[in-house]
C-alpha cells in the first residue's frame, strides 16, 4: 500500500540570523492515489512547498512524514535527509528543462536511475518505457539534450522521473512550454500514475488543463496552505464547460486570488463592468489602508481566519509574499526595526577609496602585534556589516584552513623532525593580511548596486573620453562583472539543488556532493556560457556597441553625510594602523 504525506506544523525560513518565513505552520495531508493541485499567486510559496517535500529545503519547525518515515532524521550533529524516503519521490522543478548533466538523452536517463542501482537490463527496459510514455521518439536517445526543443526538454524531464518509477510525483508548472499534444500526454501519465495507487502534487496556473484530473486542490497564500472547496476537484463531472464551473467552485471556496471579483450577475465569470467596479473599489481601499496605521494580527488568528479579499488581509498577505523573496539589506534584524544600511546609502566612490586606503594600511603591517591589532580593527569595522559577511563564512573558514596547511608545510623539517616558526611566519603574515583585506571587501557587493558603480566610474573618469579612452565601455565591463558574480553563485546553487534532487543525496542541498562534482561542473560551465550569450544578445538589442551621441544620465552621484562618516571612520582606522606599523 502506498504512503500518504502528512505535514505537521511545518515551517521553512530563509538562512541567516534575520530569518524570514517562507512557509509558516503548514498542516496538510496529501493522500496516495490522488492528484492534488497547488494553486496561488506568484511568490505565494508553491515551489518552496514542493522543494521542501523533496528534501531540498531544510525544515525549521514541524515535520514532514511520508507514511511512517520522516523526511528528515537525526544525524551526528544535525538532521539529515532520509535517503530511503527521498528515493520514493521525484521532483521536476519549474526550470527543469535546463537541468542536463550528460551528453546524450540516454545518459541523462541513466544518470537519474543511478541512485536506484537497478540492473542494466532493467534500466534499458525502463528507459524505453519512460521515453514512450513521455511521447518522445527513440531516435532522440543519442541526441544532446540541449539541442532538443523546449517542449521536448520538458518531456525529457518527465521521462527522467518516470524511469525511476517514484511513488510520488512533485511537479512544478509541468504544462509550461508544452503544446496541446504534450499536455494531453501529461494528463495521461498522471491518470496512469493515480491508477497505480500512487500520488502527485502539482503546482500550476493552468487550471483549464489539470483541474479535470484533480482529486483535491490546495491554496497556497503568503506561505500558508489550506484545502480549497472539494467541488472544484470534480467540476469535470458536469456537462457545462469545465473551466467556468471550476472557476465558480473555486470562487465559492474563496480559493481564487484577489483581482477576480465574485460576479453579481450569477454568471461563472464576472462581467466587464463588474470587474471594473471591483478594481476601482479595491484601489480605493488600498489608498485608504495606506493612510491608516497597520493592524497587527496574532499568528493564531491568522491561521484560523478564512482567506478573505478585504484590504487589510490583502495587505498582510502581500507583505508576507514580499518577505518570501526579498532579503533585508540592513545589518539590523528585519521586522519593525529601522533599516540602517542599504545599497544606496553610500556613494560607490567613497566606498572604493576607503576600502583601498584601509587595504594599503593593512598590508603595511610587519609584526605579529600589528597583525593582531589589524584583526581587532577589522572586526570592529566589519561588525555593523556582519549580516553581509555571514554568507561568506564557509569561504573564510576554508581560507583559514588553507593558511594553517601552508604554514605547516613551510615550517616542518624531517631530518630531524622539527618545526621552524620563523619559516612559517612570513606565510602567516601575508596570508593573514590578505584575509583581513578580503573580509573588508566582502560587503562591497551589497553596499552598492552595479548601476551606481557604473555611474560612479563614468562620472569620475568621463572626461577621459575626450582623449579617446573607452571609459564608458570600461564602466560597462565592471558593471557586468558585478552582475555576473551573483549569477555564478545562483547557477551553482541551482545545479547543486538539481544534483541533490536527481542524485538523492543526504548532504546539504546548497553544496554539491563530492561524487557529483565532475558531472555537475561541465553542465554548470555550459549554463554560464549560455547566460553570457544571452546577456550579449540583450546588450546588442539595447544598442551597446554602436556609435551614439553624448549620453544623458538619469541622476548624478553626490557625497552626503553617510559618505563623510564613512570617510572619517576609514581615515581614523587607517591612521591607527599606519601608526601601529611605524611604532612596531
Amino acid at each position: 500500500m502506498q504512503a500518504d504525506w502528512k505535514l505537521s506544523g511545518l515551517s521553512v525560513t530563509t538562512e541567516g540570523k534575520d530569518r524570514t518565513y517562507l512557509l509558516h505552520d503548514v498542516n496538510m495531508a496529501f493522500k496516495a492515489g490522488e492528484i492534488t493541485l497547488l494553486i496561488g499567486r506568484n511568490g505565494a510559496g508553491k515551489s518552496t512547498l514542493l522543494e521542501t517535500m523533496a528534501g531540498l529545503r531544510p525544515i525549521a519547525e514541524g515535520e514532514a512524514m511520508l507514511g511512517d518515515e520522516p523526511l528528515w532524521i537525526d544525524g551526528k550533529r544535525k538532521k539529515r535527509l532520509n535517503r530511503s524516503a527521498a528515493l520514493r519521490l521525484g521532483i521536476a522543478m519549474q526550470n527543469s528543462e535546463s537541468q542536463w548533466f550528460a551528453a546524450t538523452v540516454r545518459e541523462e536517463l541513466l544518470y537519474s536511475l543511478k541512485p536506484y542501482a537497478v540492473e542494466e537490463a532493467v534500466s534499458i527496459q525502463r528507459i524505453e518505457q519512460a521515453i514512450n510514455r513521455a511521447g518522445l521518439p527513440q531516435e532522440l536517445l543519442e541526441r544532446d539534450p540541449w539541442t532538443l526543443s523546449g517542449g521536448q526538454q520538458r518531456r525529457l524531464s518527465l521521462a527522467c522521473l518516470l524511469a525511476c518509477e517514484p511513488e510520488w510525483l512533485l511537479l512544478d508548472e509541468p504544462t509550461a512550454g508544452l503544446d496541446a499534444v504534450g499536455i494531453r500526454r501529461l494528463c495521461a501519465v498522471l491518470e496512469a500514475h493515480r491508477a497505480a495507487g500512487r500520488g502527485a502534487v502539482v503546482a500550476t496556473h493552468d487550471l483549464d488543463a489539470l483541474l479535470p484530473l484533480a482529486d483535491a486542490v490546495a491554496v497556497v497564500s503568503g506561505g500558508t496552505v489550506r484545502a480549497a472547496a472539494p467541488a472544484a476537484a470534480i467540476a469535470h463531472a458536469a456537462d457545462a464547460p469545465q473551466a467556468l464551473r471550476a472557476l465558480a467552485a473555486l470562487r465559492a471556496g474563496a480559493a481564487l486570488p484577489p483581482g477576480l471579483p465574485a460576479p453579481v450577475s450569477g454568471a461563472p465569470w464576472p462581467a466587464p463592468r463588474e470587474t471594473a467596479l471591483a478594481i476601482a473599489a479595491e484601489l480605493k481601499r488600498r489608498a485608504a489602508d495606506e493612510r491608516s496605521p497597520a493592524i497587527a494580527l496574532s499568528s493564531s488568528s491568522e491561521r484560523s481566519a478564512p482567506l478573505s479579499f478585504s484590504a487589510s488581509n490583502e495587505k498582510l498577505t502581500a507583505h508576507k509574499e514580499v518577505g518570501t523573496v526579498q532579503q533585508p539589506l540592513s545589518s539590523a534584524a528585519s521586522g519593525n526595526k529601522r533599516m540602517v544600511l542599504r545599497n544606496d546609502t553610500f556613494d560607490p566612490r567613497a566606498l572604493v577609496l576607503v576600502y583601498l586606503f584601509l587595504a594599503a594600511c593593512l598590508l603595511a603591517q610587519k609584526t605579529a602585534v600589528g597583525l593582531l591589532l589589524s584583526a581587532m580593527i577589522t572586526c570592529l569595522l566589519a561588525f555593523p556589516l556582519r549580516a553581509f559577511i555571514r554568507p561568506w563564512v564557509r569561504v573564510i573558514r576554508a581560507y583559514i584552513i588553507m593558511i594553517i596547511i601552508f604554514c605547516i608545510v613551510a615550517g616542518i623539517a624531517f631530518n630531524p623532525l622539527t618545526f621552524d616558526a620563523a619559516k612559517a611566519w612570513p606565510i602567516a603574515l601575508r596570508f593573514g593580511e590578505l584575509l583581513l583585506v578580503m573580509i573588508l571587501g566582502m560587503p562591497m557587493l551589497k553596499l552598492m548596486t552595479p548601476y551606481r558603480l557604473q555611474r560612479a566610474i563614468e562620472q569620475t573618469f568621463g572626461w577621459l573620453e575626450r582623449l579617446k579612452l573607452p571609459i564608458h565601455s570600461f564602466a560597462l565591463i565592471v558593471t557586468l562583472i558585478f552582475r555576473f558574480i551573483p549569477l555564478l553563485t545562483g547557477e551553482w546553487e541551482r545545479f547543486a539543488k538539481l544534483a541533490h534532487a536527481r542524485g538523492k543525496s543526504a548532504s546539504i542541498a546548497k553544496s554539491v556532493p563530492f561524487n557529483r562534482i565532475v558531472p555537475t561542473l561541465i553542465p554548470y560551465v555550459r549554463s554560464i556560457l549560455r547566460l553570457a550569450e544571452q546577456m550579449a544578445d540583450a546588450l546588442e538589442a539595447r544598442g551597446f556597441g554602436y556609435a551614439r551621441r553624448k549620453p544623458v544620465y538619469a541622476f548624478r552621484l553626490q557625497f552626503g553625510r553617510a559618505d563623510a562618516k564613512l570617510a572619517g571612520t576609514g581615515l581614523i582606522s587607517g591612521l591607527l594602523l599606519l601608526g601601529f606599523a611605524h611604532m612596531l
